[in-house]
């Protein structure tokens, strides 16, 4: 593309063509092989990044669909409608470089597809690595909770539903390195026992500036309160 005097965009006179490209993508997906690529190129992000691997994030994102086949409709939050789309859910390490990809069949939720996606992971990253898995209320479920730590993951995750709020009072300032300078919180810490997942999580609340409480649940008990709330607060 190139610019006239007149501040005009204009385009060269020949276009880019996507017919080949997208002739050589349908032989690729003809050798049905696309699992095999995906693992492979996921080694390849693994490789020499154990160190970033203690903290995943997993996050879904719709991606619009405009090919051929009938697809069910998701929430394009761009565009503020429901058009056919599928949701990609993305894992990341813990300083935010893509470790893998997995999109859903029938854009399910982020509670339905976490297993599917901590399945994928674990082959990764074999079967003794233990990691603590970050996800949005997306994937609140208390029966999910429970399978991922029998599977051998801790998660950290914001609290879904009503919760009574806590006295202003009972919250205390702590502060944190965060991102080349220190940030101030206030926060709370409790256990709190959800019969249904039948066992103890951990609780940390914070108080922000607009006297607005924001709930994030764990099952790790060792990390200190102020990194917790950090790592899942904007």
């Amino acid at each position: 593309m190139t610019l006239s005097t007149k501040g005009r965009l204009l385009g060269l006179d020949r276009v880019c063509e996507v017919k080949t490209p997208r002739r050589k993508l349908t032989k690729l997906a003809a050798q049905g092989k696309a699992d095999e690529l995906a693992a492979r190129l996921a080694r390849l992000q693994l490789a020499g990044r154990e160190e970033a691997l203690g903290f995943l994030y997993v996050d879904g994102h719709v991606r619009v669909y405009h090919g051929k086949h009938k697809l069910a409709k998701g929430y394009v939050t761009q565009r503020r409608l429901a058009m056919p789309a599928t949701t990609d859910y993305w894992v990341n390490d813990q300083e935010g470089s893509p470790i893998l990809v997995v999109t859903a069949p029938a854009n399910e939720g982020l509670s339905q597809m976490l297993l599917p996606v901590l399945d994928e992971v674990r082959q990764l990253l074999g079967s003794q690595r233990r990691v603590t898995v970050v996800f949005d209320r997306g994937g609140w479920s208390l029966k999910l909770f429970r399978t991922m730590v029998d599977k051998g993951f801790d998660f950290v995750t914001y609290r879904k539903g009503t919760v009574e709020p806590i006295p202003e009072a009972h919250f205390s300032p702590q502060r944190a390195w965060l991102d080349g300078g220190w940030r101030e919180y206030r926060l709370h810490e409790r256990s709190v026992f959800h019969p249904t997942a039948r066992f103890w999580l951990r609780q940390v609340s914070h108080f922000n500036h607009a006297a607005h409480q924001t709930h994030i649940v764990t099952s790790r008990q060792d990390l200190p309160a102020t990194p917790t709330s950090a790592s899942s607060m904007p």
